[in-house]
């Protein structure tokens, strides 16, 4: 049996990425997080920085590794770079991959997240011009004294702009995972990943509002529906999503991961343009639809094809 570490429990999607992962070697699996860790595990998937929270557990066979920015304490970049000598480790882009060599850290092979399966057919119609899924959390700002505090600049996900992507597209659903609370959005926790896939193609289009991914699933998902995509030109969607439209940005905030944790302290780059152009763009592609090739970005991400590089 392998035992397979998910840092956060309530983060989805490295759940469902482990899950995935071990169907396809037919590995039999018992999925662990951060609350029940044993002194042991054969495999890691989550952060950068959460990696570097796991010091007291050992991993003996391979580490799946999203890399999301820089750590700003360098014992971080030490202790991930011992790690990477010892065993496999693997990141979902070629981006995490420069930066993780850019600090002497071994990268075993890039090995892009995913799609989840089951995956449904694309649907023949779409009740919705404009859909956005997404989690939604802020990061931390620095002030000049050195002092930490919540800021609107590093709201990650861009729910933000939401609001007045949903004033410019009336006919248009916001689904927010989880518990929190944005305006002229509704909550939602599917239990059924067919279901996540049902929702992406709702609409016509999937406005990708985050500012900062480290990957960034759900506008692959929305892609393999056949939905069009419009996101701020962030890396990787740039890397990972060519079918995406996308709009430029000309803000970027610093922000700052686990800011009070010695070992998993990080930074990051949220970037962002002007939401005017956004929305002007939403409505091009509304009136001019491009082909998106859904069975190009199925194939593209197919987890078989994918996850038995791990072996």
């Amino acid at each position: 049996m392998q035992q397979v570490v998910v840092y956060h429990q309530n983060v989805t999607s490295y759940s469902i990425i482990a899950r995935e992962i071990c169907r396809v070697n037919e590995w039999t699996c018992k999925l662990v997080t951060s609350i029940v860790w044993p002194p042991e595990v054969d495999v890691f998937i989550g952060s950068q920085y959460d990696i570097v929270r796991t010091f007291n557990v050992r991993i003996k066979r391979l580490a799946y590794i999203t890399v999301e920015g820089e750590f700003s304490n360098p014992h971080a970049w030490l202790m991930l770079k011992d790690l990477c000598n010892k065993i496999r480790c693997y990141v979902p882009t070629q981006w995490g991959k420069v930066v993780f060599e850019m600090h002497n850290v071994k990268v075993q092979d890039v090995i892009p997240h995913a799609l989840p399966e089951p995956i449904p057919d694309p649907p023949e119609e779409r009740p919705l011009d404009v859909v956005y899924l997404n989690a939604r959390y802020r990061l931390h700002c620095q002030d000049r004294f050195g002092i930490y505090y919540e800021c609107n600049e590093c709201e990650r996900k861009g729910w933000r702009f939401w609001p007045q992507v949903k004033e410019a597209f009336p006919n248009s659903l916001g689904l927010v995972s989880g518990c929190s609370e944005v305006n002229n959005a509704v909550g939602f926790k599917a239990q059924d990943i067919i279901d996540v896939y049902r929702l992406l193609a709702l609409g016509r289009v999937y406005t990708h509002l985050s500012t900062h991914e480290g990957f960034g699933l759900n506008p692959v998902m929305a892609a393999a529906m056949g939905t069009a995509v419009v996101s701020w030109d962030i890396v990787p969607v740039r890397e990972i999503l060519p079918e995406a439209v996308l709009v430029p940005t000309q803000h970027c905030a610093e922000c700052y991961l686990y800011p009070f944790d010695f070992m998993a302290r990080g930074k990051c780059y949220m970037c962002w343009g002007d939401i005017n152009r956004f929305i002007e763009t939403v409505r091009k592609v509304l009136k001019s639809p491009p082909q998106v090739d859904w069975q190009a970005v199925r194939q593209k991400y197919n987890a078989q094809k994918l996850y038995t590089k791990f072996v």
